[in-house]
């Protein structure tokens, strides 16, 4: 599979510069059709860790006003999930020794094997994170601003101004 090289493509709804009607009908078009209004639900085999946070990211994505999600996530948000898991699993490991350095040799091998785990589920984190629209980068290169929820009561509006 090739590596993927340059910047990540915009939805055609915020798309800029010297692009043409036509490709940004077209690039709607496609993204239409990957749209899925499935509701996904946590894969049996996740680990219970992994379930609390799909319960947890799905409830974030369900407060937003845009459908990120689809099918072909699926996957990208199982890793994302046990990842999370393995991640807060090493940390309790790491929390129980207190150290980083120790004049046990045993007990520095699994402190060594423990950063090394949460190194490792760091990065697979941040790059799901991404490619799933949790972090402000990803849902800025969507066009999704989950502030931006459109106030409807005066009263709310008009206290909203003054706390800027």
């Amino acid at each position: 599979m090739a590596k993927k090289t340059g910047r990540p493509p915009k939805p055609a709804a915020i798309s800029t510069g010297n692009v043409s009607n036509e490709f940004k009908e077209t690039q709607a078009r496609i993204e239409q059709n990957l749209q899925t209004k499935a509701t996904l639900r946590a894969p049996t085999q996740l680990s219970a860790e992994a379930k609390k946070e799909w319960r947890r990211v799905m409830k974030l994505y369900k407060e937003m006003d845009a459908d990120i999600l689809s099918n072909l996530d699926e996957m990208t948000l199982i890793i994302y999930c046990e990842a999370v898991a393995i991640y807060k699993k090493a940390q309790e490991l790491w929390i129980n020794y207190q150290a980083v350095v120790t004049t046990d040799p045993r007990s520095q091998t699994i402190i060594d094997k423990t950063f090394r785990t949460m190194e490792k589920q760091s990065q697979i984190i941040a790059k799901c994170a991404s490619d799933l629209c949790l972090t402000p980068v990803g849902r800025a290169r969507m066009g999704i601003n989950p502030a931006d929820k459109k106030i409807d009561d005066p009263l709310e509006l008009m206290f909203q101004k003054y706390e800027e």
